[in-house]
């Protein structure tokens, strides 16, 4: 019986059928080699290589476009520290100047900040400016002579991460007084279509790093001859042309996404040009720098890898590497990692955190797209170098990206709550999931071959009696190497989701809950009302009410009605439409447009004429 060795790449181990003489790695993709470590023939036949090609690209950017959310502008990033005057402050006059301060630097490219009189009418004098140079701090000059009455500041700014950030405040001059101001014209929401498109954009942008970075990545290492290799070459192409595109897109959605405009104005010159100044824009133009550098290295790649000696490969190899950690940077310095805490030591975990991920992922690709698939012109001797080298280099990037990925998840989740209390905590725990099953799959794809290739029947089932694969061996591994790939895919887009999304230690906080007791002196008129709001924060807040008889149980009662009131700004009552959820249960979602001292009101009636009204008090911030 011949000797034939199964290779695939994975989070997973080796396994040895002593029986035969056949090694079998796990390792993510698969490959079935034969005696002395050659694919048996039949292996490269075959052709419709280009439209497996683009199948397999348009995968991974279904994928992408299926998993990232819209990127919608509301999302805060930055926090407000203070305002001056202070929110809902009663001042004797009008003060010269209104200021927002935040946590962080924030940028005024598309920003502003607009003050209000009771009326409606526009009352601040120039455009907005960070005062003495500070860069956390908004202030715009104010008209003089302002009457007496309430006035609503809006402010709307890009946060340090380059997400828009927008809210609004009162104060009073001489005593607090009704307004009229338009809740959509403080806080537009901006496009839908271009926050879509957006999302949509920067998660390809990682897709096509991750192949460019990886291919080139196992060409360099693992199998420097496939450099001549049409399909090989046309995955670089291909995967610098599609980031390169991308970039520009993104640099072009910015303007429109920041500002809140519609997708028109990416075509805007001015907007463009007000971009290119901004933190994003710095960095998109030294992506696209670097990647004009990379077309040459692509080009070097092409006509004098597979023929060049060990040592112009690795002088070579060290400045293409030093690009893509150069590429990277450009992400980790302008997202959550360039924000915050730690960034001297979270820029650099997140750059290898993305670098690893590329060289994994894009090896696969690469693997997927040409190494097991037939026609590839390949020496067979050199892939059965190139197999057991990335096994050993995918193995240390599960190691790396478990080290990074923790403190990552740490310094951006802080506390056990906000894994389930949040967007991005959700987001974090689907990410886990799917690497966990690529972890799995590799596992499984060990036992399983162990199970179907091991002892007496490794020979009967790859090859058939005239020495060539298989074809059900075949596509099995084949498949595989698909599910592997998309799952892959999917962790990747996942982690473009989670860039547009505020991380959970800003976003977290912990719901409001309360309870109040009842009598509306008539008969089982008593009772107690427990309310939790969640997450009690700007925006649109879930309200849970349960009415609650005199030994604790749920209790229906004839109505239950409430509304909000928030008494420093003189807003209310609004109405809260509440929806019956079971017995004595109650929900509602309200939109609550200012942080301060809620009040809900509870109108309590338990029969045709007994009936009382409870306030309980609702910290909004």
């Amino acid at each position: 019986m011949s000797s034939a060795r199964v290779v695939r790449f994975g989070p997973a181990a080796q396994a040895t059928s002593h029986a035969t003489g056949a090694r079998i790695t796990s390792f993510g993709a698969g490959h079935v080699l034969g005696p002395e470590g050659v694919p048996p023939a039949g292996l490269s036949r075959g052709g419709h290589g280009r439209r497996r090609l683009r199948r397999l690209i348009v995968l991974l950017i279904l994928v992408a476009g299926l998993l990232i959310p819209g990127a919608g502008p509301a999302s805060a990033h930055a926090t407000v520290v203070s305002t001056s005057p202070g929110d809902g402050q009663v001042l004797s006059a009008a003060p010269p100047v209104v200021s927002v301060t935040f946590d962080e630097p924030v940028e005024l490219e598309f920003g502003s900040l607009r003050v209000f009189d009771p009326g409606g009418a526009r009352v601040d004098d120039g455009d907005p400016a960070h005062p003495a140079g500070r860069g956390d701090t908004v202030a715009v000059r104010l008209r003089g002579g302002l009457p007496r009455g309430t006035y609503t500041a809006s402010w709307r700014v890009i946060s340090a991460d380059s997400h828009p950030v927008a809210g609004a405040f009162t104060f009073s001059v001489g005593a607090a007084s009704a307004t009229s101001v338009n809740q959509g014209t403080l806080n537009g929401h901006g496009s839908a279509v271009v926050g879509a498109v957006y999302g949509v954009a920067r998660g390809v942008a990682y897709l096509s790093f991750a192949m460019l970075i990886g291919a080139a990545t196992f060409l360099f290492v693992c199998w420097p001859a496939g450099a001549s290799v049409a399909r090989a070459r046309r995955v670089l192409v291909l995967s610098w042309a599609m980031l390169t595109v991308d970039s520009c897109s993104v640099l072009a959605l910015q303007g429109p996404y920041a500002a809140g405009f519609g997708l028109g104005s990416a075509l805007d010159f001015s907007v463009l040009h007000r971009t290119l100044q901004t933190r994003l824009g710095v960095a998109l133009t030294i992506r696209l720098a670097l990647l004009i550098l990379a077309a040459g290295a692509i080009a070097w790649m092409a006509a004098r890898l597979a023929s060049a000696s060990v040592t112009r490969r690795r002088v070579v190899g060290g400045v293409c590497g030093a690009m893509a950690l150069g590429l990277a940077g450009t992400w980790a310095w302008a997202d959550h990692a360039g924000t915050g805490s730690q960034v001297a030591l979270a820029v650099p975990m997140d750059v290898l955190h993305l670098c690893t991920m590329a060289v994994w992922l894009g090896g696969l690709v690469l693997l997927a797209a040409v190494l097991l698939r037939p026609g590839t012109g390949a020496d067979r001797r050199d892939i059965a170098r190139a197999v057991p080298r990335f096994s050993a280099i995918a193995l240390s990037c599960v190691s790396i990206l478990v080290i990074t990925g923790t403190y990552q998840s740490w310094r951006r989740i802080g506390s056990v709550p906000a894994l389930t209390g949040t967007a991005y905590g959700r987001l974090l725990l689907l990410k886990l999931l799917g690497f966990t099953l690529l972890i799995g799959l590799g596992y499984l794809a060990r036992t399983w071959n162990a199970e179907q290739f091991g002892g007496r029947r490794l020979a009967p089932v790859l090859i058939t009696g005239s020495g060539r694969l298989d074809p059900e061996a075949v596509a099995q591994l084949r498949r595989s190497v698909a599910v592997e790939t998309a799952v892959a895919a999917a962790v990747l887009a996942l982690t473009a989701a989670l860039v547009n999304t505020e991380p959970a230690r800003e976003a977290y906080t912990a719901p409001v809950s309360a309870t109040v007791a009842f009598d509306t002196h008539g008969p089982h008129g008593t009772g107690t009302i427990e309310v939790v709001v969640t997450p009690a924060r700007l925006g649109a807040d879930s309200f849970h009410l349960s009415v609650l008889g005199p030994t604790g149980g749920a209790e229906a009662i004839p109505e239950l009605r409430a509304a909000l009131r928030l008494p420093s700004h003189a807003i209310g009552p609004l109405p809260v439409a509440l929806t019956g959820a079971g017995p004595g249960h109650y929900t509602a979602t309200a939109p609550i447009p200012i942080a301060g001292s809620w009040q809900l009101v509870l109108t309590v009636r338990t029969s045709d004429i007994d009936e009382t009204t409870v306030t309980v008090p609702i910290d909004i911030r």
